[in-house]
């Protein structure tokens, strides 16, 4: 275990302490004892070397991701007043929610304004915290750090980023989307002798970004691993023992105190493997089509499920499109019959425990709205399917995930909130599924409940079949 250099100094005999405090200068005894980063911490928190655009810290709990993070950021800062075109540089640090970013980033412990403290700046004069009307540290110098919380893919977009601090990125609900459309975008600022860099500090889960990012080796991501009991020294050896006790030999002790990034999470019903095995680059030939919803009032993630599924020609199942969304109400109705209308689907698939309460309605005043404007044609009901929920979401989703293992369902694309949200939902932790994953299980089991209506006659001669009948003529 590498230790601070603080750790390392009071490994020295009494001699030699003394005797190397005595060449020290006066500065340097002072950043000691107000615990300077370079003092107190360890050497695998300090940023590595080379022109890296990512620094992924995969940590357990405990390690000091959110230490590491904000001394980084305010280093950052520091180094980079100005820009190379003279304006005053702009941050962004990102949590899974505004409030995390708040009460971890900004005030924890560990968070910005310790550190700002510790360098001796004070609040209300050297920088301001300010609240409202958004969340941000206004600095006496003109520089600026924004706080925002990963609640929808756009996050971060639109600024003029000098470097960005993302933590606990693994918990987010958008990834893929919000990195490569929202954030990498935003860094953007043309600095002197540098360019833009991110620190992403996360406990690790296999969702598709961190995998991307784990085994990408041209030297734009620098991967540092460590795990809770590298900081031994400043946790409660109580509650480190107990840890050990509960997690040994698991693969939730070794993904949450260990920091290992597992490629496939254990219990979970999907495979990232499977999925990236079996995508495809488009769809053959289409015999039917379909669109499934799950409200936004049902599941772990405040969204609404839309999800896309067509059947193949070769009794495959293609995955077509995943628009879901933090919508609901009319405007989710609205955006269901669209993706129906894009896609050319026959039905719209709802679950009817949840229709019979407000959505049946909801959903047929949209179509005859969207009918009036001449996008669907006059005459006839509105194609809703309602589905019966009569089992648990495992039972449900298990012989959707059986339809993966036998490699009859593929992925036209990358949908990758969908994915991680397939990939990462272990049943036995959590009975509640979320939402995208609700909205393909109920696309799934009407195509495999249509299976089920075919009849099938056969005798001992030669057959051939007919719109799904088998007649011996």
């Amino acid at each position: 275990m590498a230790l601070s250099a603080a750790l390392k100094f009071g490994l020295l005999p009494q001699a030699a302490q003394r005797a190397w405090l005595a060449e020290q200068p006066r500065d340097r005894l002072d950043q000691m004892v107000r615990g300077d980063w370079w003092w107190i911490g360890r050497p695998e928190q300090f940023a590595p070397a080379g022109n890296w655009l990512v620094w992924l810290i995969l940590s357990g709990r405990g390690w000091g991701k959110t230490r590491t993070g904000a001394e980084w950021l305010v280093n950052q800062i520091m180094r980079h007043p100005l820009d190379a075109l003279g304006h005053r540089t702009e941050w962004l640090v990102i949590a899974e929610t505004l409030n995390d970013a708040r009460t971890v980033c900004i005030e924890g412990n560990g968070g910005i304004i310790s550190v700002l403290a510790r360098l001796g700046l004070v609040q209300g004069r050297d920088f301001k915290y300010e609240k409202s009307p958004r969340l941000m540290i206004r600095f006496n110098t003109g520089q600026l750090i924004y706080f925002l919380g990963a609640d929808d893919p756009d996050v971060g977009r639109g600024f003029n980023a000098a470097g960005c601090w993302i933590d606990e990125m693994a918990k987010f609900r958008y990834t893929w989307n919000a990195w490569f459309e929202g954030i990498l975008p935003s860094l953007r600022a043309p600095l002197i002798d540098d360019h833009p860099r991110t620190v992403v500090t996360t406990t690790p889960k296999p969702i598709k970004l961190l995998l991307h990012w784990n085994h990408t080796t041209d030297g734009t991501i620098k991967v540092t691993r460590g795990s809770t009991f590298d900081n031994r020294a400043n946790l409660s050896p109580y509650v480190l023992a107990e840890l050990e006790r509960i997690y040994a030999g698991t693969s939730v002790g070794r993904q949450e105190l260990h920091g290992v990034l597992l490629e496939e999470i254990e219990g979970a019903l999907w495979k990232h493997s499977q999925i990236e095995a079996d995508r495809v680059k488009r769809a053959p030939e289409l015999v039917d089509v379909l669109v499934a919803m799950d409200p936004a009032s049902t599941g772990t993630e405040d969204e609404c499920g839309l999800i896309a599924l067509g059947r193949g020609e070769d009794d495959h199942d293609y995955v077509l499109e995943d628009w879901s969304g933090p919508v609901s109400g009319h405007a989710a109705a609205i955006k269901a019959w669209e993706l129906v209308n894009h896609v050319g689907a026959s039905r719209l698939v709802v679950e009817d425990n949840v229709a019979k309460l407000w959505l049946v309605t909801v959903l047929r005043d949209a179509y005859l709205e969207m009918r009036k404007s001449g996008i669907f044609p006059p005459g006839g009901e509105p194609p809703i399917k309602p589905v019966t929920a009569r089992h648990g979401k495992r039972l449900r989703a298990e012989p959707i995930a059986s339809r993966y293992e036998q490699h009859r369902v593929h992925h036209v694309g990358a949908f990758p909130e969908l994915e991680d949200q397939q990939c990462t939902w272990v049943p036995s932790i959590s009975t509640d599924s979320p939402d995208r994953v609700d909205a393909l299980v109920y696309a799934g089991l009407h195509v495999v409940g249509k299976e089920r209506r075919i009849a099938t006659i056969a005798v001992p001669s030669t057959t051939r079949t007919l719109a799904g009948i088998s007649s011996p003529y």
